[in-house]
């Protein structure tokens, strides 16, 4: 589940550079876009707490690591 947010947080930011790039001329560098995609995938897991606490904290523990 861990590698699938990864993935589409990926597919996500890439796609939204590109388009910034393509219709808006404007650019973000390589670390911002790492810390976004740090963020969404954090925010993703904590999001799972209120359904599965035990699962949330698993799913932590693996993206810290």
């Amino acid at each position: 589940m861990l590698s699938l947010l990864c993935w589409q947080g990926c597919l996500y930011w890439t796609w939204t550079e590109r388009n910034a790039r393509l219709h808006r001329n404007t650019s973000r560098p390589f670390d911002v876009i790492t810390r976004l995609l740090d963020r969404q995938i954090k925010d993703r897991i904590l999001s799972f707490r209120t359904f599965n606490p035990t699962v949330s904290s698993i799913m932590m523990q693996q993206w810290l690591s």
